[in-house]
């Protein structure tokens, strides 16, 4: 038999192994994501609409004719709503009681969040569906290509054990018949894939509770129908109300942004353009006089400011998104939407950086890896030519049990291991989430600039040891024991620094504030000190460190 022949049989036999096993890999194809605030598991199905599956509470059916093509469905199976991100860690020892109190919520925002999470459904359900399609897809694929794998290799052994000669003679019976044994396999796989469009369930009865919401023409089954009233008025007020709120919010800061101050040209530094000027944002690094980077920290999971932040960056021409940490609560893969939304709002190109915060998880900056992030693990990263050096926090803090460290050194040691380790690094500005544990790298001059958050207030510019020191409040506008999802319980702020580009130095910041009242204040620029010769440090005030 001619090679020609056997490649075009191979090759044939290839594309019907995969036609085949492709249906397979389909509907048995298993992802662990996450509904809302709740652990869940998604598969593929051939009913054309979503079952999200509550157990004994019954099931929410909602039509995808729309969305899903093919005649597919989604199938979610509802798991529990998981409290830490870490449920296997080990026991850690207790921080240290004379550190900063850790003011970034309580139980409230663990039961509240819950709410917002079920809102972000409603408001940025796209998170939720760019993390479907990517599980699933990943799983299906995996799946497919081990199914073909598997089956090839079998036919292959097959064709090894019977030998060249009885290949040959089985290959010339079949040649001449290979139409017939591709519309056979065609056969068999359309035959499957109308045995499940025939055995499609009932059309689904949908429940007038739904009409006038995202969810119109849905039905609910069970005894979860009996609460669904409630639980859906709870979560579409609260997505409603949210919107409005941020809605509100940047139209002011729309308006407020053609108003704001762009004074600040240090002439000792020379001519500062301001922020967002034009044909800065389309110029090479090394052409401009600055670099632009917006930066926020204790976001936790406020899905409304990370809108503001996204408008912020984008008019601002910022070169990049410098995160201090704590974007979650707690830190769970349910809070990955957290991260997902702030992503999503962020302009497309613009680079982004994060350094885990204590109500964060390394699943949280893992999640970021995979989203393009830059995560600064005792590791640095440039960002428009700035180089940036940071760390985790030790602590991991969980609602119920408090912090706990994440390592075997204590804060203080934790402290000194990264003075040690800035003092042994290149770079331009520290960035880590609690400016305590920075502390002891600006005392011994081994970092010129440091930015953190953790503290939800601001503090500085300021010299501090031999260095500079900035702290950002919080982006989430988090106050202590109240809801940080949703309109705002106190200011929020967010932060754009310049840095001159020669000497990469921070130049000045300049601050906006948006209120619980859905005002915008946008200060005038304020100047960065000079770090200070170590033989010149102040007195350092240690209150509040």
């Amino acid at each position: 038999m001619s090679s020609r022949r056997r490649t075009t049989c191979l090759l044939l036999a290839l594309a019907a192994v995969a036609l085949v096993t492709l249906p397979w890999a389909l509907f048995t194809s298993r992802a662990d994501l996450t509904f809302g605030p709740h652990e869940a598991q998604y598969r593929v199905t051939a009913d054309s609409r979503l079952t999200v599956d509550f157990g004994p509470l019954g099931e929410l059916l909602v039509p995808a004719e729309d969305y899903i093509p093919l005649g597919l469905g989604l199938h979610v199976d509802i798991g529990e709503i998981p409290v830490s991100g870490d449920d296997r860690a080990e026991e850690r020892p207790a921080a240290d009681p004379d550190e900063v109190k850790d003011p970034g919520g309580g139980s409230i925002d663990a039961l509240g969040g819950d709410i917002a999470s079920y809102a972000s459904l409603f408001s940025s359900p796209q998170a939720q569906i760019d993390q479907v399609v990517e599980g699933l897809s990943r799983e299906i694929l995996t799946r497919w290509a081990l199914a073909v794998c598997l089956v090839t290799g079998g036919l292959v052994g097959l064709a090894a054990f019977l030998g060249s000669q009885r290949l040959d003679g089985i290959v010339r019976a079949l040649v001449g018949k290979e139409l017939i044994g591709i519309c056979l396999v065609i056969v068999l796989v359309l035959t499957g894939l109308g045995g499940l469009v025939l055995n499609r369930p009932k059309p689904i009865a949908a429940d007038p509770a739904f009409d006038g919401t995202p969810l119109a023409g849905s039905q609910v089954t069970g005894r979860l129908g009996g609460v669904i009233d409630t639980a859906l008025t709870a979560v579409q007020d609260f997505a409603e109300d949210n919107d409005a709120f941020y809605d509100q919010v940047l139209a002011a800061l729309r308006q407020q942004w053609d108003r704001r101050p762009i004074t600040g040209n240090w002439t000792d530094r020379g001519m500062v353009p301001p922020a967002g000027a034009a044909g800065q944002e389309d110029a090479d690094d090394s052409d401009r006089a600055v670099s632009t980077f917006v930066f926020g920290s204790d976001l936790h999971c406020n899905i409304g400011m990370a809108r503001v932040v996204g408008e912020v960056a984008g008019m601002s021409g910022a070169d990049a998104y410098i995160d201090g940490g704590d974007i979650t609560m707690t830190g769970t893969s349910a809070e990955n939407y957290c991260l997902d939304v702030l992503d999503d709002e962020l302009p497309d190109e613009m680079p982004r950086v994060i350094v885990k915060g204590n109500h964060d998880s390394t699943e949280t900056t893992q999640h970021a890896k995979t989203r393009g992030w830059e995560v600064l693990e005792d590791s640095t990263a440039e960002m428009a030519g700035v180089t940036f050096f940071g760390a985790a926090d030790p602590r991991r803090t969980v609602f119920g049990s408090g912090a706990q460290l994440e390592t075997e050194l204590t804060a203080d040691q934790y402290a000194q291991r990264l003075r040690d380790e800035a003092c042994e690094t290149d770079f331009d500005i520290m960035l880590i989430h609690d400016a305590a544990v920075g502390a002891p790298s600006l005392r011994a001059g081994c970092a010129d600039y440091a930015l953190s958050g953790h503290w939800h207030r601001r503090v500085g510019p300021e010299t501090f040891g031999s260095g500079v020191r900035y702290l950002s409040s919080t982006t989430g506008g988090a106050l202590a024991n109240a809801l940080t999802p949703g309109p705002l319980k106190m200011n929020a702020e967010l932060s754009i620094i310049r840095v001159d580009n020669a000497t990469k130095r921070p130049i000045d910041v300049q601050i906006i504030t948006v209120t619980p009242e859905m005002e915008v204040h946008i200060d005038p620029w304020v100047r960065f000190p000079e770090p200070l010769p170590l033989v010149a440090q102040p007195h350092e005030d240690v209150a509040g460190q």
